[in-house]
């Protein structure tokens, strides 16, 4: 009651200084009421009410409820004025109400009174014809864009129907690179009736974060199996923060009072209460509790005299904590970081080996004093990836953070909004030493992973492409759920997180080739049930999606990408979850999704044509009908090499052997075509001992030769492969002094070189 009284005094003060007002022009009028007035918010009460103001006959029909939401301290309400069904532009009645008794707040209304007879008039009834398809509609819009000759690029899109001073037209938005363009088109003539074009304003950046200028590697460093290397660009790294916390000791002691076994995780079981109680936990859970802690810091400037951070909205940048004591001669002191890092150590329970997650913080990276750094920091490759002159260099926390920014941004502007989801900061954790991890980046529990490298590889910490696949991961996961299954190999994972990185290389180089563009792992030609291991299994999953995407954009460009982007966006919210993901379930979600629609963004249906051809060309068939098949067998044992068997990722056969013995194997190959997938014959088999990803480990006999050719002539033939393997590895690339490596087993359809249809993988292990 306070509340009221003393609102209801604020009104009166209003009134008596405006009144109600018809302020607009005579058939656009301004119309306003506080309580003082009237208190019933009740909607047929309101429109009683402007019809007495106005002398018109409006009734509830001629309104639709856009939004009824409760704010801080009132009930808001907002119904958008129709006219024959079609919104009329900018033109509403708005409600404000007290929360707990609807008594009025605030009545504010702006309505065309052109479009309404006076009462007792005969209502006419509106046509509208709605004469623009959304092809003329697209190429009016990129056609006055392009005029323009101002920020080209598309980087999102909507429209929408409205009525503008009583005549139907459509509002086309473009988002560009820098700024927004409004197309207006009109149904009537068909002709553009005005084109605008509005910068996003500086301010745009979040409050308390800034903008700094850098030199980035645009896509990467290096071009692969090539060692060309690229120039550095300039670029903006955006939402960084003006001050980071202060870290004083262990600041997430508390957290280790519970034992954290993988044995005892459970994402349901340890969100909740009881399930906690007995033991149970969730990195769900633990990733909220780490963030109250965080949001519980002191606050300090985080400016170049203290030295600057790269701490930001959507990325922060730290070295891992065992970092600092594995590389001698590091230049600058270990300051520890507030991010989460979750440490897995072996442990032991009950005389039983478990892991144990143990919550710790990494380190910040080198700090930066002035401007002049970002852009003078040394990017050099050095030919051995010496770890410590690297992060001595500290160039590569400026290449990470700009590649999570992009990404971020990016999918901002292709439909990801989920609060929370889209908004949670990846962190990013460089130089793991781990030899088991060397030459790699993985992604988990929020965070982005990088190792150290053998001389020959690239340093993926410089590789956006691999930024956005690791990426790719962390945006599935915030989309899809903790408790999301995949029914297969995990295949699924692997592709789309391909199929994430293509969006934001096909977004940020505006589809444009460059060194390399056509190298990557999606532009393949790989069949679905053709493959034996899990990135295998993803380059079906990516490359028909890829398929998908490129088959729009062949249509629509840009506006393809978009829309592509934004139905897998939505394919993934309506796959959280799900118990048992099959590769059927997932593209059935995308058509589902396909069918919604989305208003202003893509017609009900109209991707399913292209997403059906995309599935069809690579073996798969939503009716289960026969498909093609590839047979890898090991001779020794007769069985066959699939995934989860011996000889495959995970589980490859330990061959025990002096370092200057040799040990024989045999595979068989068979290949059956399907009625819609027919391999070609004769068929050139290819097995390749060094190129593969993660290969070179281990000493194949022959292998400095290079790959293995074979002919396969017939379905009917059997092709048999000789195998042979030394006792000394070319590098060890696993903690207990071993090597572990494989045979790529590929085929190739008569007539080409490259991009294999099927191919499998056959793991050993050498031990001396």
């Amino acid at each position: 009651m306070t509340f009221f009284k003393s609102f209801l005094f604020l009104s009166i003060f209003i009134i008596s200084s405006v009144g109600t007002t018809l302020a607009q022009a005579a058939d656009s009028p301004m119309i306003r009421w506080t309580s003082s007035e009237d208190n019933n918010s009740d909607f047929s009460h309101v429109i009683a009410l402007i019809n007495q103001k106005t002398g018109k006959s409006f009734s509830e029909n001629d309104f639709l409820l856009q939004e009824h939401r409760d704010l801080a301290f009132t009930k808001y309400q907002i119904y958008q004025q129709l006219s024959g069904g079609v919104p009329v532009d900018g033109k509403s009645i708005r409600i404000w109400s007290d929360l707990s008794s609807n008594v009025t707040v605030q009545v504010e209304a702006s309505l065309d009174l052109s479009l309404i007879a006076a009462p007792g008039a005969e209502r006419l009834a509106v046509f509208h014809r709605f004469n623009l398809s959304e092809a003329q509609t697209m190429k009016l819009a990129h056609l006055a864009v392009k005029k323009s000759n101002q920020d080209t690029s598309v980087r999102g899109l909507d429209w929408k129907d409205r009525i503008v001073k009583g005549s139907l037209v459509r509002i086309v938005t473009i988002k560009g690179k820098h700024g927004i363009h409004q197309v207006m088109i009109s149904h009537v003539t068909g002709k553009v009736i005005s084109h605008t074009y509005q910068e996003f304003p500086q301010a745009d950046l979040t409050p308390g974060t800034m903008e700094l200028d850098a030199l980035v590697y645009p896509i990467y460093e290096e071009v692969d199996g090539t060692g060309v290397i690229l120039p550095r660009v300039p670029a903006k790294l955006t939402h960084v923060f003006k001050t980071i916390p202060e870290i004083k000791g262990d600041i997430y002691a508390l957290m280790k009072t519970q034992k954290y076994f993988d044995s005892q995780y459970s994402p349901v079981l340890g969100g909740t209460i009881d399930g906690r109680a007995q033991g149970f936990w969730s990195m769900s859970y633990l990733k909220d509790q780490a963030a109250q802690i965080r949001r519980g810091l002191i606050q300090i400037p985080n400016d170049y005299s203290t030295g600057l951070m790269l701490q930001g909205e959507y990325a922060t940048i730290n070295i891992h904590p065992d970092a600092f004591t594995t590389f001698k001669g590091i230049n600058f002191a270990a300051k520890p970081s507030s991010a989460f890092f979750p440490n897995w150590i072996a442990s032991q329970v009950n005389g039983k080996e478990v892991y144990e997650m143990i919550p710790g913080n990494a380190f910040y990276g080198k700090p930066l004093t002035s401007a002049a750094e970002l852009l003078t920091r040394p990017a050099q490759r050095l030919p051995n990836h010496d770890p410590t002159q690297y992060i001595n260099d500290g160039f590569d926390e400026i290449q990470v953070y700009y590649a999570i920014n992009t990404l971020m941004e990016e999918l901002h502007l292709r439909g990801l909004t989920d609060p929370d989801l889209s908004t949670r900061p990846f962190n990013a954790f460089l130089f793991n030493p781990d030899v088991e991890y060397r030459d790699n980046a993985f992604y988990t529990d929020d965070t982005i992973n990088f190792t150290t490298y053998s001389d020959k590889q690239a340093n993926m910490a410089r590789d956006n492409s691999t930024i956005w696949h690791e990426l790719g991961h962390g945006i599935m996961d915030r989309l899809m759920g903790d408790n999301i299954k995949l029914a297969d190999t995990g295949g699924l994972s692997e592709g789309m997180a391909d199929f994430v990185a293509q969006i934001i290389v096909q977004s940020v180089t505006n589809s444009v080739p460059f060194p390399g563009s056509t190298d990557f792992r999606i532009i393949n030609q790989t069949g679905f049930f053709l493959t034996n291991e899990v990135h295998d299994d993803g380059e079906a999953y990516g490359g028909a999606m890829n398929d998908f995407m490129m088959a729009a954009m062949a249509k629509e460009g840009q506006v393809g990408l978009h829309k592509v982007a934004d139905v897998i966006l939505e394919a993934m919210r309506l796959c959280r979850d799900h118990p048992a993901l099959t590769a059927q379930e997932w593209f059935n979600h995308i058509l589902f999704a396909d069918h919604l629609g989305r208003p202003g963004v893509r017609a009900p249906g109209e991707l399913a044509p292209m997403m059906l051809a995309a599935i069809n060309g690579r073996n798969f068939h939503l009716d289960g009908s026969p498909v093609a098949s590839l047979t890898l067998v090991n001779d020794a044992t007769g069985k066959e090499v699939v995934a989860g068997s011996e000889g495959s990722r995970g589980n490859a056969i330990p061959v025990k052997l002096p370092k200057d013995g040799t040990a024989h194997f045999s595979l068989s190959v068979n290949l059956k075509s399907s009625k819609e997938y027919v391999f070609n014959y004769p068929l050139t088999v290819k097995v390749e001992f060094a190129k593969g990803a993660l290969q070179g480990a281990v000493h194949w006999v022959g292998k400095e030769n290079g790959p293995k050719i074979f002919t396969l002539n017939s379905e009917a033939d059997t092709l048999h492969i000789p195998l042979d393997v030394t006792g000394t590895c070319d590098f060890v690339n696993r903690q207990d002094g071993t090597c572990v490596d494989y045979a790529y087993v590929q085929i190739l359809n008569q007539g080409e070189t490259d991009h294999p249809r099927a191919k499998k993988r056959f793991y050993v292990q050498i031990k001396n």
